[in-house]
């Protein structure tokens, strides 16, 4: 009872202002042009999830400040390895029991709204993302709070748009505007959120919708500098300027990233079947909590996000000696195995934390495995004797390939690395791993992380456009009734009544059966399908017909493939292809087998193109 009510308290509290910045904004679109309008509402947008990101982050930073700062057991690694299973607990629990089904993690829910959903989101994933996410990472949950950011911004825009009743062109582009301010907030890098609404999420707009993206993700910049500051955000001051003959050293991180990409996201899934295959929640997050405990007993650095602890290594080189793993060593080469354990079991621990029930994602940790693979590449190469390597360039570097290699998305990888360096000096270095990375990992794997697990669930692929386009459109929007329909005992004389009536020339052969719990008692049962061209011959010839009156539409009718209610596009059109170049017709039936009505391939091909120019 107590947590119905706190989720009512929530829902009212979150729906009075959002319903009060409806009308306002309403008012205002009398107001305006479209053109005006629209730009309006991005910056709103751009606002809004700025400041959604900007409260994550600080709930975040609250968090870690009263449980460990200003705590006497801040510092003891047992105290850090037990308080992620009460954060994910706790998000685990607002999940299944206050948001429920309406909490969808992961950026590929995002690409399934846009694609089935006509880019409406849950009002409740407005707030809800930063509830959990902020529990999970702010109590030491080894994920990313940049996936809850972009879900935040993407259902404020989403549900501005809808609010406001614009169509879904504009509504796409409003909830692209909440993603690019989102991740703009998070690194104050206004080109890096454009880009990721593009590539990672592979939405499409306009060159004319460039400018409100620009104003959006601009704006979540500039928040979060004004509020969160450089002592927040992801920054790096000790970058070298590139020097030519250290190219091998970039070209071996390329091939080790794509490499670590590929091992990244084989884990990933095959941890994902695993604990889907576990049943309960509570089994999950017990497994789930325990296992990132003892991995934080274990390589303390893996607690949280991570972002601390790069910055650290990039400006001192050097970690804390808080494992029992190290905590009585002095050998740089036991040290540099530590930090390669580190980077590995920090794929373990993310999954842990996310699989477990907990809130995050995986770009923060793309970026701390990528920084820690390129720092032990330069320690490797200082330990054998070599002195001028650049670490801290192949920190940021690394962190380009893992974040080009995971979520194929290189031209987000370059211009994020090159706006938390404050430069373009890495430009060249920044391409040339993240082209790598990518390379290798597109030889491998056709889709990214999270769009592999958006295929595996739904078979959409969005790097496919025509085939993502057709996916978008659903079966029962198609279907028609408008054609005759013969009983299996039906005579001639009545089918040619009912044919001279009608302008079809299909029809279906169905069986009554009776069903309980139907409210007209019966059902129609499939039996077969009659084409005109087959039956005309009989039809209208008097001495043909005259010899078969006898004959019933069972006589005359042809077993034909069905498509099914549950049938996507895909299987429609591959059906069709099977069907006589004549005949363009299928029927459609239930689970049961009852006829629901015939669905015609022109249709399909007029949604098509309609859905086509939608898009544009």
């Amino acid at each position: 009872m107590t947590i119905n009510r706190i989720r009512e308290v929530i829902n009212k509290s979150v729906h009075l202002f959002f319903t009060q910045l409806k009308y306002s904004v309403l008012m205002l679109k009398r107001r305006m042009t479209e053109r005006q309008f629209l730009i309006f509402c991005c910056l709103v947008v751009g606002c809004l999830a700025s400041l959604g990101a900007i409260a994550l982050k600080l709930f975040v930073v609250k968090l870690e400040h009263f449980f460990f700062e200003s705590s006497e057991l801040g510092d003891i690694v047992w105290y850090q390895a037990l308080t992620p299973i009460l954060g994910i607990g706790l998000s685990s629990l607002l999940i299944e029991k206050v948001y429920k089904s309406s909490f969808k993690k992961g950026n590929d829910k995002i690409v399934y709204a846009i694609a089935k959903k006509s880019s409406d989101l849950p009002f409740s994933q407005c707030y809800s993302h930063i509830t959990t996410a902020g529990l999970t990472v702010g109590l030491g949950g080894s994920c990313g709070l940049e996936s809850p950011m972009v879900a935040t911004g993407a259902a404020i825009g989403s549900n501005l748009g809808r609010a406001t009743f614009l169509p879904y062109k504009e509504r796409t582009l409003l909830l692209a505007c909440g993603i690019a301010s989102g991740i703009s907030s998070a690194f104050g890098a206004p080109i890096a959120g454009i880009l990721f609404a593009l590539e990672v999420l592979m939405i499409e707009v306009s060159i004319a919708s460039f400018i409100p993206l620009l104003m959006s993700s601009a704006t979540g910049a500039l928040l979060a500098k004004v509020l969160l500051g450089d002592n927040v955000l992801l920054t790096f001051n000790t970058i070298r300027s590139f020097d030519y003959n250290n190219i091998f050293l970039y070209l071996g991180l390329g091939l080790l990233a794509g490499c670590l990409c590929l091992f990244y996201s084989r884990v990933y899934h095959w941890m994902d079947h695993k604990f889907a295959a576990m049943g309960g929640p509570v089994k999950r997050w017990l497994v789930g909590s325990l296992l990132l405990g003892v991995l934080i007993f274990l390589f303390p650095q893996i607690f949280g996000e991570g972002y601390i602890f790069i910055k650290t290594l990039a400006e001192t080189g050097q970690i804390p000696h808080n494992s029992i793993l190290i905590a009585h060593t002095h050998n740089e080469w036991l040290i540099w195995l530590f930090i390669c354990g580190i980077m590995i079991f920090k794929i373990f621990g993310t999954a842990f934390t996310i699989m477990g029930g907990g809130n995050g994602g995986s770009f923060a940790p793309s970026l701390v495995i990528g920084a820690l693979l390129g720092f032990v590449l330069g320690r490797f190469f200082q330990l054998l004797g070599y002195t001028d390597v650049p670490i801290t360039n192949l920190i940021v570097v690394g962190m380009a390939g893992m974040l080009s290699g995971l979520f194929f998305a290189p031209l987000t990888a370059i211009f994020l690395a090159a706006e938390v360096t404050n430069g373009y000096s890495l430009f060249i270095p920044l391409m040339m791993v993240a082209a790598i990375s990518f390379f290798v990992v597109k030889s491998f794997e056709p889709l990214s992380l999270e769009m592999k697990r958006l295929f595996q669930e739904s078979e959409l692929d969005p790097t496919d456009k025509d085939r993502f386009a057709l996916s978008r459109l659903e079966l029962r929007f198609l279907i028609s009734k408008d054609y005759p329909v013969f009983q299996l005992n039906t005579d001639l004389t009545a089918m040619l009544e009912m044919i001279r009536s009608s302008d079809k020339d299909v029809y279906a052969v169905v069986e009554a059966v009776e069903e309980q719990g139907n409210e007209n008692g019966k059902k129609q049962l499939l039996k077969g399908v009659i084409y005109l061209n087959d039956i005309k011959t009989i039809l209208f010839d008097d001495k043909k017909r005259e010899e078969n009156k006898k004959v019933t539409a069972g006589d005359l009718m042809m077993k034909q493939i069905a498509l099914t209610i549950k049938d996507d596009m895909h299987s429609a059109i591959h059906k069709f292809e099977k069907l006589h170049s004549a005949k363009n017709v299928l029927p459609v039936v239930d689970e049961n087998g009852n006829w629901l009505g015939f669905i015609s391939k022109a249709s399909i091909l007029d949604k098509y193109r309609s859905e086509i120019i939608r898009m544009v």
